[in-house]
């Protein structure tokens, strides 16, 4: 798969971050051949770490539901192996907390202030005066209020993360389900049949 997992990076702690979580719930057939983990637990764990990082408004009781389903998965299958305090908190009290937290659960990452740390590298090299501290702090502070205008921010490509499409499984754990291409066109065939009839 081409994962480098829990190796040592000088300086960056190691190579246990988000990227290499995505790559290997992308593919849970090759996880759970390789780890000898079973296919449909760790299915289930991806399906919950995408839709907590969707950044929707996820529906607290089917998301309670789906979560004790999985971790009575856990349990049944490794009684042996204690269940650590992060996975515990997440499918036993993640509905609790998705129930009371003002914004959406993926929206109070630190992703998006990790993400910046390369526009302030390359703003800071390449578009800031360098005669003094405070000429090169104020270029900085300026770039940066330009590119997060909301204007700005609007116009940008999303990124992959937010194209992310979800099964009509998954649908059901947020608030408010997207309709499929499919389901999309028979409502609007239904709508212009009882316009038809209306007409008639």
């Amino acid at each position: 798969m081409g994962l480098l997992v829990d190796v040592v990076l000088q300086g960056k702690g190691n190579t246990n971050d988000g990227n290499t979580a995505r790559r290997f719930f992308k593919n849970p057939e090759k996880s759970a051949e390789i780890t000898g983990i079973d296919f449909t637990l760790l299915q289930r764990f991806g399906n919950i770490l995408s839709v907590i990082a969707s950044g929707r408004k996820i529906n607290p009781i089917t998301f309670d539901e789906y979560a004790l389903a999985t971790a009575t998965l856990f349990v049944q299958l490794y009684p042996w192996y204690y269940m650590p305090a992060s996975v515990h908190k997440i499918l036993i009290h993640g509905a609790d907390v998705i129930k009371f937290a003002i914004l959406p659960i993926g929206q109070l990452s630190e992703e998006a202030q990790e993400a910046r740390n390369k526009d302030y590298k390359r703003i800071r090299q390449n578009h800031t005066r360098k005669n003094s501290r405070l000429n090169t702090n104020k270029d900085l502070i300026h770039m940066l209020l330009v590119s997060s205008d909301p204007y700005i921010s609007s116009i940008r490509e999303l990124p992959n993360k937010c194209r992310l499409t979800f099964s009509d499984d998954l649908q059901n754990l947020f608030m408010f389900p997207e309709y499929s291409d499919k389901s999309t066109n028979a409502l609007n065939s239904s709508f212009s049949e009882m316009e038809i009839n209306e007409n008639e």
